[in-house]
């Protein structure tokens, strides 16, 4: 039986709901060690990917605006089959992220309350990594506890996790500009002379800028909460993406302005250079960055809500219509939300934490490899999505769009197939081993990685296969 929502989600709530998800402050380091190239980088993935993902999303959301978003978009375009793959991926790849954010949690929390106040064992190399992955593992069943909350409730986190995630993006870059106004050196040089793309360099960077752009679609997967998602989707989508583009530009600003790049953490990078850039104002300054720093791990708390809220309903909705195990369909009996499938996520991500913090011996290789893995299955989604918009497009032209992407078949079919070529690219680069790795490291880690992603796509073809047997003989 099809469950009733209540529809709690208005056009602001899906303003916050949708920057909370784009905004993904774990990765603003990662994109920061472009240096200024980023700029050039993220002006090009702005007009090639970013408009027309977010011109689809608007179609694809306001055409079909019922629970379950990128599973629904998928199912009804190829079927159960690839249904069930888009929504494995797409709930799996959750399980898998949660690590890598809450390992930067970890990290900054460290770095904030614990280092020097630590036994020295606990403060650097292995002792250090598995500290903060005890941390981590708290941090992932808060977030798993708030997610089982009802709706109403737990709506206000990414709601506050977006003005907060705003508010350190727009400290960033204002702390930065103001402290070279005032005399203080720029970090790195920025000059137009350094910004052209470099291909050799930069590709490199192209898996995390198409992931900085992504999360449009997840307000969709509560599409029956919503209280008019054919409206709002479109201009929510709109709005979105204008705020996003100019706001990532100054977090990233911000950071290039404090931190050489050859000191930069892709863990701790974000925090180090709030730390830099208030240290020039004094006990203010000191303050304001302990304000952002804390806001920070807000942050970081928000992001993972936000994307489980959105993720689980969509297993919540496969698993309902047999395309994904039953049991991650059942509904807390007080909040109406799919805890089963948050308690499984919880569980996933703790097993990687320790499994991962076993096998590296410093967080920041911990951090990367579960975010390559992660951000492979996530793409993997959307390589059926984008596709699907196609399909749908041609085969179903007589469902109702309130909105559409202009300019015809002959453009959608042109914003189909280049995001889904870049989405593509950026799979296959997730592939070359992390910078400054010796030969045998680099090959543990395209083992590790391959060894993860075939076991993900067996078992989601496993899934795959059940649905499609179950509706055959439905």
């Amino acid at each position: 039986m099809k469950a009733v929502f209540e529809r709690v989600l208005g056009r602001i709530d899906l303003v916050l709901f949708s920057v909370c998800a784009i905004l993904t402050i774990d990765t603003l380091a990662s994109a920061a060690s472009m240096g200024v190239s980023w700029f050039s980088w993220w002006s090009i993935t702005v007009v090639v990917f970013f408009v027309p993902y977010g011109l689809i999303t608007a179609e694809l959301g306001a055409a079909w605006p019922g629970e379950g978003g990128v599973y629904v978009w998928v199912r009804e375009a190829f079927g159960p089959f690839l249904g069930s793959l888009a929504a494995w991926f797409y709930w799996i790849n959750n399980a898998y992220w949660i690590p890598s954010v809450f390992m930067v949690f970890a990290a900054t929390f460290h770095a904030i309350f614990l280092k020097g106040r630590v036994p020295g064992w606990l403060d650097t190399g292995a002792g250090a990594t598995a500290l903060e992955a005890g941390i981590a593992i708290a941090a992932t069943w808060l977030a798993v506890a708030i997610g089982i909350v009802r709706l109403s409730i737990s709506k206000w986190v990414p709601n506050l996790g977006a003005l907060v995630k705003l508010a350190i993006f727009v400290g960033l870059g204002t702390l930065g500009i103001l402290g070279v106004l005032s005399g203080r050196p720029a970090a790195n040089e920025i000059s137009l002379a350094k910004m052209p793309p470099r291909l050799g360099d930069s590709l490199v960077f192209l898996p995390v800028l198409l992931y900085n752009a992504l999360g449009f679609e997840l307000m969709s997967s509560a599409g029956d909460e919503m209280k008019d998602p054919q409206r709002d989707v479109p201009r929510v989508v709109l709005l979105t993406g204008l705020v996003i583009a100019f706001v990532y530009a100054l977090g990233i600003l911000g950071i290039l302005l404090a931190v050489p790049l050859q000191k930069l953490s892709l863990v701790t990078g974000t925090w180090d250079a709030l730390a830099v850039l208030g240290a020039s104002w004094g006990s203010a300054g000191s303050t304001l960055v302990l304000l952002l720093g804390l806001g920070f791990l807000y942050a970081c708390m928000a992001n993972i809500v936000t994307w489980s809220l959105g993720v689980n309903r969509v297993a919540a909705t496969a698993a309902l219509e047999g395309a994904l195990p039953a049991f991650l369909a059942r509904r807390h009996p007080r909040h109406g939300t799919p805890h089963v499938a948050f308690v499984v996520m919880g569980g996933i991500a703790t097993v990687l934490l320790v499994g991962n913090a076993l096998l590296a011996s410093d967080d920041a290789n911990v951090f990367w490899m579960i975010f390559k893995l992660s951000g492979l299955c996530f793409l993997f989604s959307y390589l059926l999505a984008f596709p699907a918009f196609l399909k749908l497009r041609l085969a179903k032209p007589e469902v109702r769009r309130p909105y559409r992407v202009p300019g015809g078949t002959a453009l959608a079919a042109l914003f189909s197939g280049t995001c889904f070529a870049l989405i593509a690219l950026a799979c296959a680069l997730f592939f070359q081993p992390s910078q400054g790795s010796d030969a045998a490291r680099a090959t543990r880690e395209t083992l590790l990685l391959g060894g993860e992603c075939a076991a993900t796509i067996a078992v989601g073809l496993f899934f795959a296969a059940r649905a499609r047997g179950a509706s055959r003989s439905a």
